[in-house]
C-alpha cells in the first residue's frame, strides 16, 4: 500500500508502507526508517504518520 506525506521542503512523497521498518518522532516532524536502512524525514506529525502507517491503531485494535 502506498501513502503520501510531506517532505520538510513541502514536496509530496509517496511511501510504500511494506518497506517501512519503523518511524519515530523527530525535531521537525517524523523520521521514517526503511527496511534497507534508508531514512526519510517528514514534515507531518508523528501522530498523523502513525494513523496512516499503523492501520491497527486506526481501527482501535
Amino acid at each position: 500500500m502506498i501513502a503520501e506525506f510531506n517532505l520538510l521542503d513541502g514536496n509530496l512523497v509517496s511511501i510504500n508502507m511494506d518497506q517501512v521498518d519503523y518511524f519515530q518522532p523527530s525535531d521537525d516532524g517524523t523520521l521514517v526508517v526503511f527496511s534497507d536502512g534508508r531514512t526519510l524525514e517528514l514534515m507531518d506529525s508523528y501522530d498523523f504518520v502513525a494513523e496512516v502507517l499503523n492501520p491497527e491503531r486506526q481501527a482501535g485494535l
